[in-house]
């Protein structure tokens, strides 16, 4: 007796959100084409040793990275911007990437130099071209490597 009762309940719940729309058969639309974007990056070291030793001037092992999808590349062509001592390139990015950033060493001559945090931030859904700038810090950590966080310092999308 309970059993039918509550199927009867069960039921009548079911005809009344189906009734008032509340329950419904969603259509599953399709995903819109894929975009591709070109990030033009600038990618500047900031801690630059104005002493003699040059090995910090530039960036080195330098990597563009994204997620979503998770997706990362050495850096092919660069120029060299001798004025601040940055290097600027541009890198197709994979099909819908959501969040894109850098990875950088900006220091020579550790033991142990390694890159840190990339600055990533999100691409707009659409973009075609993403203009971003990124200035580069290394610092010891306690108590050895020294470590390399690259920071988003410009952004614009079109």
């Amino acid at each position: 007796m309970f059993a039918v009762r509550s199927a009867r309940r069960v039921l009548a719940l079911g005809s009344a959100l189906v009734a008032t729309g509340v329950l419904s058969v969603v259509a599953v639309s399709s995903p819109a084409a894929a975009t591709t974007a070109v990030l033009n990056a600038t990618v500047d070291c900031y801690n630059v040793d104005y002493s003699g030793d040059t090995r910090d001037w530039y960036p080195s092992g330098l990597r563009v990275v994204t997620s979503s999808p998770s997706w990362s590349t050495t850096v092919g062509s660069v120029t060299a911007v001798p004025a601040t001592h940055s290097f600027q390139f541009s890198q197709t990015l994979p099909n819908d990437a959501g969040y894109v950033g850098v990875s950088a060493v900006c220091s020579g001559g550790h033991q142990y130099d390694l890159p840190g945090s990339t600055g990533l931030t999100s691409i707009p859904a659409g973009t075609n071209v993403v203009t971003a700038s990124w200035g580069c810090s290394t610092g010891p950590v306690y108590p050895g490597p020294w470590v390399t966080n690259c920071s988003l310092q410009s952004v614009s999308y079109s």
